[in-house]
């Protein structure tokens, strides 16, 4: 599969850019169709670009985070320093809601699998056999994988834990991460990739192999920022025989 690497963000606006340019010079007539929904599609290799720009470069202990999307699910590969260890591990998740707003960034995941040690280096050779008797007895009496709990414990991001959890569901708030500025295109001023959902929110995902479906819903009152309906639609900025002597 030929994959351009085209950011996350520029890949987003040139999915529905089109649309917005079919519709803005006729806004009078398409606002009965303005809360329709839109599929916009995001490659593997853009969606583990973004996952490297807004969470590894934000959370101290991961070295790398990456995802594998399959059909219906997806493979997260994790590598971290993590209490005195460097692992990597791997485990399969299905996503069961992604909600992004102006007021609520989350996402949440089911478990699928037990958690997979690919790599595992401790300082002291004793602490490796150690470490995965501990997570076989663990798994043997509670009857559940460790994983969501031991990242439950890792070091806050901005006050709160790294994840919650509930039996086999993880949620994410991944509003926390999403503070830095993204860099300015032809589409998209230089300003927060949180402010964007402003303009868009994100109501579901649907995961295919290498790719993630996103069920988009513009929110074209903020896009077009109309402002006031009630206001002059000429003022005295537009008079052509303002004295601006005085400003």
């Amino acid at each position: 599969m030929n994959d351009y690497s085209i950011p996350l963000t520029d890949n987003f606006l040139n999915n529905w850019q089109s649309t917005l340019a079919n519709i803005k010079h006729s806004y009078a007539t398409t606002t009965d169709n303005l809360s329709d929904e839109i599929l916009v599609m995001v490659s593997q290799t853009q969606l583990n670009d973004a996952l490297q720009q807004y969470v590894v470069k934000n959370v101290g202990l991961l070295l790398d985070l990456k995802v594998e999307l399959l059909d219906d699910y997806l493979r997260l590969y994790c590598t971290a320093n993590f209490l005195g260890m460097h692992f990597s591990i791997a485990s399969n998740f299905r996503l069961t809601q992604i909600r992004a707003d102006k007021f609520t960034q989350i996402v949440v995941f089911e478990q699928l699998s037990d958690t997979e040690i690919l790599d595992l280096h401790t300082k002291s050779w004793w602490k490796k056999p150690a470490i995965k008797s501990v997570i076989n007895m663990y798994r043997r009496f509670l009857n559940k994988d460790p994983l969501p709990f031991l990242l439950s414990l890792s070091p806050k991001l901005k006050g709160k834990p790294f994840i919650e959890y509930k039996g086999n569901f993880i949620y994410l708030e991944i509003g926390r991460w999403l503070t830095a500025e993204i860099q300015p295109n032809k589409f998209l001023p230089k300003e927060r990739l949180k402010d964007y959902f402003k303009k868009v929110q994100i109501n579901h995902a649907y995961v295919q192999k290498e790719k993630l479906l996103l069920k988009a819903q513009p929110i074209f009152s903020e896009i077009f920022s109309l402002g006031d309906p009630n206001a002059d639609i000429i003022t005295e900025k537009d008079n052509p025989n303002k004295d601006t002597t005085s400003e």
